[in-house]
């Protein structure tokens, strides 16, 4: 299985359905967030806007579970994560990515974050939050689409005072 994981808090939109998916030639999407995944609205809509791709929209727990099923098998998976601790939460449960990349992250209503990029907001939580993900030795892409500059995260959130 190839697992190309794509943080980013608006979940399913054009740029993960036309470039990335695209990009990486995916046969399926999965969204991954507890309170997502709870939302029958979205449970409905995100597929929709998947443009024709086979999309499940899951819990933590439940794609975790779904996941492990494709390994060992030739599938090309793009899952979205919400939060940069649901991206966490999968990679330490044993998921395996190919590639990560941090999308789109907009402020928190009730935190107090600070811009690291026009596109990526982190608070000192999500700096560490990302700091333990690149110390499972994954290299954190900031792209927003796959010809945009990449940005090292981690050096960003140096540069910002977050680590």
């Amino acid at each position: 299985m190839s697992l190309h994981l794509h943080i980013d808090n608006r979940l399913i939109h054009g740029q993960v359905t036309i470039t990335w998916c695209s990009f990486y030639g995916v046969a399926r999407i999965v969204v991954v967030n507890d309170k997502v995944a709870a939302d029958p609205l979205q449970q409905a809509i995100l597929p929709q806007a998947a443009r024709g791709l086979p999309t499940e929209v899951l819990s933590v727990k439940d794609a975790i579970e779904y996941l492990k099923k494709f390994e060992g098998k030739n599938d090309s998976i793009f899952v979205i994560a919400k939060t940069p601790q649901d991206g966490l939460d999968l990679l330490k449960a044993g998921i395996k990515a190919d590639t990560l990349n941090v999308g789109n992250q907009a402020p928190v209503p009730g935190t107090k974050p600070v811009m690291v990029l026009n596109w990526i907001a982190a608070t000192k939580e999500d700096a560490e939050i990302y700091k333990e993900i690149a110390s499972m030795d994954y290299k954190i892409s900031t792209q927003r689409t796959p010809n945009e500059r990449n940005y090292d995260l981690i050096e960003m959130l140096k540069k910002k005072n977050l680590l």
